[in-house]
C-alpha cells in the first residue's frame, strides 16, 4: 500500500476581474429573442409589487387616522 500524500500548495490563485460574457443561458434567450419575455414578466411582477405595497400603505394609514379619531 503506497502512503497517501497531500496535494503541493497552490500560493497563486488568479482571479478574473474582467466580465465573462460567457453566460450561455443568456446568449441563447438573446438569440430566440425571448429574453424580452423575461424582461417583461419581471417588470410586472414589480410593478405588480409597487402597486401593492402603495395601496397596502394607504389602508394602513386611513386605519392609522381612524384610530387617532
Amino acid at each position: 500500500m503506497q502512503p497517501v500524500q497531500a496535494q503541493p500548495n497552490q500560493t497563486e490563485v488568479e482571479f478574473s476581474s474582467a466580465p465573462q460574457n460567457d453566460v450561455e443561458m443568456a446568449d441563447t434567450l438573446r438569440q430566440d429573442g425571448k429574453i424580452y419575455v423575461v424582461v417583461v414578466v419581471l417588470l410586472t411582477v414589480l410593478a405588480g409589487l409597487i402597486v401593492y405595497l402603495i395601496t397596502l400603505d394607504r389602508k394602513v394609514s386611513k386605519l392609522e387616522k381612524q384610530m387617532r379619531e
